[in-house]
């Protein structure tokens, strides 16, 4: 297949001299620049400048490192303080039954409200289930859970969005390449983002953990032989008392606070982007929106990613599942979870910050290879081995290592997105959504069937990891010999370019597959 010319484009659409730009990832993109050789401002969009972008990219972190500090420590204990009538578990099924509908609509409600004001009521959604967990109504926290599902992929896909925007307007204004820039937002955002893990669980720790000390003590069982692989659905957890309801009440008080905090935090902190005139074309209806959706869906390389953002989902089931439950509730106690999941947090930020650096020295696929090794690795070993009451160190190096490897996931895919599919980012980012939302699905099924043990389970994922970074490995091949090169317009806008510099403009609403 005749690979792209690989240039960029002018200011003047007319001039198609451009260099050849440096750069080793044929799908990396380059900025126009002007006649005297700097970074073009554009006609029609305001200039950010670079300080204010990164501003922007702080108060979007720090937003949602409150936002999940309150919503990832609920999930970890709702199955257990909502125990009663299977809520908990009913809840979190609800949650990603109707985070896979709404992303195939997310994209719409993006373009119609804007990529801020999507991320403002998304977050308010999140504080309405934080406040109504306080209530242990059961019909109160099956609502809030079906809207928070709604509200969640619209909140990563303008997460996405906005990001992905910002670090292409801000490669263009530094003359950097574009996936350089994409790592180190990424790098910072989910360094924020996987320390509400640390904050979430280490709030849960403090405020349950008072009464306890009056009663049981956080015992664990003693019997440790049904623990790790050899589980098989036995309840490892019922002879411990749950925390009284005013201790619950004032935890979920607590989170309710924090989320009105990220919301705030977004409203002051985080500038509305903006989005160049003439670039978006007629505004799309929701149907139009979904067959965007399915027909990216349809494109060879999206197809070949389908599986591993899958597996990132499935993964992440089976940590907040079958490890805590299996490895470290069986082992050590309930009272434990948040203290390895602490770990589990610190190792997120580190490597967050890490592979952002990263970057600068290594290639992509040496870095998702390297995921990927560690992550076989990793499941070997819990496959192997049997916990026993009192050793906890292993448990933390565990949840460490997994750690490292679920930001390595979240972070390389939601950059490969952003590379692979430059004009297409909303329903490239709603596809990224619905299929972690379909793995943690599929991770809750194989959770809960009878006939599967844990290292069944672990098999099953381990297998999955194998076929779908395989498959990845195809995808990388084709980006890299169907070169294509991406631009900011005189506008602002992203352009595709074709072979002999022609320009092809696209965007999110644009139908049909990327060209390449």
């Amino acid at each position: 297949m005749t690979a792209f010319t690989r240039r960029t484009i002018e200011a003047d659409s007319n001039n198609n001299d451009g260099e050849r730009p440096s750069s080793s990832d044929p799908c990396l993109d380059e900025r126009p620049k002007d006649e005297e050789g700097g970074p073009q401002n554009g006609h029609n969009l305001r200039v950010i400048s670079p300080k204010r972008h990164w501003k922007n990219q702080f108060f979007l972190g720090l937003a949602f490192l409150l936002n999940y500090t309150a919503y990832n420590a609920i999930q970890n204990i709702q199955s257990t303080v909502n125990a009663e009538n299977g809520l908990g578990l009913t809840s979190l099924s609800l949650i990603y039954l109707f985070l896979i509908i709404s992303s195939l609509v997310a994209p719409f409600f993006v373009g119609l409200v804007g990529t801020k004001w999507t991320l403002v009521f998304s977050m308010i959604v999140y504080v309405f289930y934080s406040y109504v967990n306080s209530f242990s109504s059961y019909y109160l926290i099956v609502i809030a859970s079906g809207l928070l599902g709604l509200a969640g992929s619209p909140l990563w896909v303008a997460q996405a969005t906005y990001l992905t925007r910002s670090a292409y307007q801000l490669a263009h204004l530094k003359d950097h390449p574009g996936e350089l820039v994409i790592n180190w937002m990424n790098g910072l955002f989910y360094i924020f983002l996987y320390c509400s893990n640390i904050t979430g669980n280490l709030i849960t720790y403090f405020v349950l953990s008072v009464p306890a000390s009056d009663e049981a003590e956080h015992i664990a069982p003693s019997n440790t032989t049904s623990c790790g692989a050899s589980n098989c659905g036995v309840d490892v957890g019922s002879n411990l008392p749950p925390p009284p309801p005013e201790i619950t009440q004032l935890l979920f008080g607590i989170f309710t606070c924090v989320g009105i905090a990220a919301v705030v935090a977004l409203l002051l902190g985080v500038d509305d982007q903006q989005i160049p005139r003439g670039s978006s074309g007629p505004r799309m209806g929701i149907w139009a929106h979904c067959q965007n959706v399915f027909q990216l869906m349809a494109d060879t390389k999206m197809a070949l990613l389908v599986p591993i953002l899958t597996f990132h989902g499935m993964q992440e089931a089976a940590t907040f599942g079958d490890f805590t439950k299996a490895y470290v509730a069986c082992s050590q106690g309930v009272a434990h979870i948040g203290l390895v999941l602490t770990s589990y947090g610190v190792s997120s930020a580190i490597f967050g910050l890490l592979f952002g650096q990263l970057e600068k020295v290594t290639d992509r696929i040496v870095r998702i290879t390297f995921g990927f090794v560690c992550h076989t690795g990793l499941l070997i070993w819990l496959y192997r081995w049997q916990p026993t009451e009192g050793e906890l160190w292993p448990l933390l190096a565990a949840a460490f290592v997994w750690g490292m490897c679920t930001v390595l996931w979240r972070s390389q895919m939601a950059c490969l997105l952003g590379v692979v599919f430059p004009t297409q980012h909303e329903p490239a980012f709603s596809i990224m959504v619905m299929t972690q939302g379909i793995g943690w699905v599929l991770g809750m099924i194989l959770a809960i069937l009878p006939s599967l043990c844990v290292g069944e389970r672990l098999l099953i994922l381990m297998g999955f990891l194998v076929f779908s970074f395989g498959l990845y490995l195809v995808s990388e091949y084709k980006c890299r010999h169907e070169a294509k090169w991406v631009a900011l317009d005189a506008r602002g806008s992203i352009v595709l370019v074709e072979d002999g510099g022609q320009e092809k403009k696209m965007n999110s609403n644009d139908s049909g597959e990327d060209s390449t």
